[in-house]
């Protein structure tokens, strides 16, 4: 009767963190049980990206592993391919479903967090507080909404696998290893290898100081071992997710994040790192963070909110604009306000801030002063490498030397996106100091002392940018009055009234409205500086209250917990709140009159351009076509190269290459239209000829300089093997080929041709996984007009069959599934392991 009272006693923190966590990511996402959904971008965009991968499942039962939707066809691995031995994902992995997303999302980033804070030996009501600051943190809410679904599972995961790296290096190496091999097996199987990386260097700051702890402390033998665990667990991690991972990386290759081959011809054959193995640094720096707005960590509005928010309809704005159309005679002119940006970053667009809290700052900084080297430096130095690694071209030689020197971190675009760590560490070093206060383990003078430097610091700063902010940035004035000049000079211009013009009232006006566009963001800091410091104010008080003995430890602990949510939920709701869930109807995406239209032919194989879209931007019209354009961070760089060289110029050669046979445009009515190609050159056809070129910049060259109808662009290799046959290559009239079947991983034409004869097929060429059979025999193909298949065929009536499977399928998915037998049949030994010892100290103390 003692052991179970005292079990259910010890339970009852467990308990009521994870009832705190699940009210409020219910009372959070509260339409989302009443049935409505979120229109979630991505998640649009990606289930038009999957659409025939989903379909052919629900069909035949079989996996595609490619998709014939968009870009002309691509391997599906970084789409949607099944993988039936990742056995941790499919199994333990399902544990998360058992609360549907969004609330999903914010219950289990709390719950890991808490979790590994646990496994850092912080008391599970301490846990509370930081676990609601990172699973509030204003970026989740961000991406939840954007739909960035699998960043946002990566980052639920990232805590639990980092707090089994720490039970390896610090704790029971045994029990460590096993749960660092689950977490991160399960992190990888989030497929989304950007937030992975980033924690994975955290991983390695805290095991580099670990080391020289060891160094220190003379315990390198023991450190060696606790290494040697956590690099199996680390292997094991990779081996249960080795299908997805070996995919992706042959994959990776022919891909953006590889590099284009034209940036080799372009330098004579030379490359650099960048060009040959990973992004054009122009481009993965697109999204860099300025070094002022990182500011916004601390005060949310401090760069005028998201790039879509507009300035306030009450505004100084407002007010110029209102008082310039009463002289126009146009008193509605002060609604022009709603129109014009908020956000004066350095960002292209975003979303929102990265707010972390002021609050959750403060304690992060007073835990930076309280706590041990050992749990302090290395967390800083990741902290701080992550924020200069987020300014981008904003320290281009910084990044250059990353980019240069940091194994992999060319791979990735968005480079905003490592102030993810800080988001897991200012909580993490925040509970750090929570436990010191908990403990009572800080001496008087240094409690104060600490105190007043935290606050100091982040109210300081608060203050100083509500008080003299206006004084200290121009907030983007200089660009706005340009920019108003110029609109009201067109204006005037449109409307006939050149005398305004004339009298430079274009400029005066320009210049007016641009000062009111300064005020209102400047208004906006000054505000949101006000409320940082309230929230630092706060929670300074709070801890006061205790240390005057005016506050037990658990009402400091409730109180805290209050602090934070009623500092971040309200920023959380500026970007998603209840108002932004629908109706599940609303979200789906419907044909228009034009696809329907497009749709009655039931030809297999011709591809569809949409034009009432972002062509190369957006997959709906995946949902319904096969699509010549679509939406994806790593599509082929071939394909990515014919886009910028012959696509984005709607070149009428290269769109009959592609069987373009329809195209939807607008309509006068300004619905979408659909309007039919006649000129495309089909599924597949024979050539005259062959037109050797001797590199990947002549082989897109020739493409606007020959008739593709007729010749077949291909490398001068290949030219010559044909010319060596001495095979007749003139077109006979009475040659035929026709697609008759066609799935994404298979397609099957007729054909009948009195010679031996070159084919060119409308297909995307993908050596790895795709193999040609001539009446049922395997045939040799090669790539021809730089991103399409062809083959010699042989004289006669035959049939050609295109078959597409992941190559060494089966070896690759038993080594997957042998590694994730192996962390899950070590997960049930620790289980067994932990539940007899727990019997074994009950029978000794009864």
């Amino acid at each position: 009767m003692n052991f179970n009272r005292k079990n259910i006693v010890g339970m009852i923190p467990a308990i009521a963190a994870i009832l705190i966590f699940f009210v409020a990511a219910a009372l959070y996402c509260a339409p989302q049980f009443r049935g409505e959904v979120l229109p979630q971008h991505d998640v649009i965009q990606y289930e038009g990206m999957a659409r025939d991968i989903s379909r052919m499942r629900a069909q035949t039962g079989e996996d595609p592993q490619w998709t014939g939707g968009m870009f002309g066809g691509m391997p599906a691995y970084l789409i949607n391919v099944a993988y039936p031995a990742q056995l941790v994902k499919n199994h333990v992995g399902k544990v998360v479903r058992w609360i549907d997303t969004p609330a999903a999302f914010l219950f289990f980033a709390m719950l890991s967090m808490w979790l590994m804070l646990l496994i850092c030996g912080v008391n599970p009501w301490v846990g509370v507080v930081p676990a609601l600051a990172y699973g509030f943190s204003t970026y989740f809410l961000l991406i939840i909404g954007a739909g960035h679904i699998t960043k946002m599972w990566a980052l639920v995961y990232a805590p639990l696998m980092m707090g089994g790296a720490w039970a390896t290096l610090r704790r029971n190496v045994w029990a460590g290893m096993v749960l660092t091999a689950l977490a991160t097996s399960l992190e990888i199987g989030a497929n989304h290898p950007q937030i992975t990386y980033y924690f994975l260097v955290a991983m390695a700051a805290l095991w580099i100081s670990e080391g020289i702890v060891a160094l220190r402390e003379k315990h390198l033998k023991q450190f060696a071992v606790r290494t040697a665990a956590l690099a199996a667990a680390g292997l094991l991690a990779l081996g249960s997710n080795f299908a997805p991972l070996w995919y992706t990386a042959q994959h990776s290759k022919e891909t953006i994040r590889g590099g284009s081959e034209l940036a080799a011809a372009d330098n004579g054959g030379a490359t650099s790192e960048s060009d040959s193995h990973g992004l054009d640094l122009d481009y993965a720096t697109a999204w860099s963070y300025g070094k002022t707005e990182s500011f916004n960590l601390l005060i949310p509005d401090f760069m005028g909110r998201e790039s879509a928010a507009p300035l306030p309809a009450d505004g100084q704005t407002a007010a110029e604009l209102t008082d310039i159309g009463r002289q126009l005679g146009a008193p509605s002119l002060g609604s022009w306000a709603a129109q014009l940006p908020a956000y004066w970053g350095e960002q292209p667009y975003t979303a929102g801030p990265t707010y972390l809290g002021a609050a959750a700052i403060f304690l992060a900084l007073l835990g930076a002063i309280w706590t041990s080297g050992r749990n302090r430096w290395w967390i800083l130095a990741v902290s701080l490498l992550m924020l200069l690694l987020a300014w981008g071209r904003n320290w281009m030689g910084f990044t250059e030397l990353a980019f240069r020197y940091l194994p992999g971190y060319n791979k990735f675009r968005t480079v905003s996106m490592t102030l993810v760590v800080i988001q897991w560490a200012v909580p993490l070093l925040g509970a750090f100091a929570l436990m010191r206060i908990w403990r009572e383990e800080i001496p008087r003078e240094r409690f104060w002392k600490g105190l007043a430097w935290a606050a100091g610091v982040t109210g300081g700063l608060c203050l100083l940018f509500a008080v003299a902010g206006g004084s200290l940035f121009d907030f983007g004035r200089a660009a706005s009055a340009e920019q108003m000049g110029e609109t009201f000079r067109q204006l005037f211009q449109a409307n006939g009234l050149q005398s305004y013009v004339d009298r430079g009232m274009d400029v005066e006006w320009g210049d007016a409205v641009a000062r009111g566009i300064a005020a209102d963001r400047q208004a906006m800091m000054q505000a949101d500086a006000w409320r940082s410091l309230l929230m630092v104010l706060l929670a300074a008080g709070c801890i006061a209250l205790w240390g005057l003995k005016k506050m037990g430890r658990s009402v400091l602990i409730a109180a805290l917990a209050c602090v934070m949510l009623i500092d971040l939920v309200p920023v959380d709701r500026r970007f998603l709140s209840s108002e932004d869930f629908v109706s599940p109807r609303s979200t789906q995406v419907s044909p228009s009159a034009a696809d329907r239209a497009i749709m009655q032919d039931k030809d297999p194989g011709y591809r569809v351009l949409n034009l009432t879209v972002s062509p190369f931007n957006d997959a709906t019209t995946s949902y319904f076509h096969r699509s010549v354009g679509g939406y994806h961070g790593a599509k082929l760089a071939r394909y990515q190269d014919l886009i910028d060289r012959y696509l984005n110029d709607l070149n009428p050669a290269v769109l009959d290459m592609l069987n373009t046979r329809y195209v939807i445009v607008p309509g006068e009515d300004g619905q979408p239209q659909a309007q039919r190609r006649t000129t495309a050159c089909g599924a597949a056809w024979f050539v005259d000829s062959l037109a050797g070129a001797a590199s990947a910049r002549e082989e897109i060259d020739l493409l606007g300089q020959v008739n593709l109808r007729t010749t077949a662009v291909v490398n001068t290799a290949q030219a010559e093997a044909v010319a060596a046959r001495q095979m007749p290559l003139g077109q006979d009239s009475t040659a035929r080929i026709k697609l008759v079947e066609y799935r994404p991983n298979y397609l099957r034409y007729e054909y009948s041709t009195p010679e031996e004869a070159v084919a060119v097929f409308s297909e995307i060429y993908y050596d790895k996984g795709w193999k040609a059979y001539v009446d049922g025999i395997e045939s040799p193909a090669f790539r021809a007009d730089y991103v399409l298949r062809a083959m010699r065929l042989p004289a006669g009536q035959h049939t050609v069959e295109w078959r597409f499977r992941a190559p060494a399928w089966n070896t690759v998915e038993a080594v997957t599934g042998i590694c994730s037998a192996l962390i899950l049949l070590g997960t049930l030994a620790a289980i067994i392991v932990f539940a007899l010892r727990k019997k074994k100290s009950a029978h000794h103390e009864g």
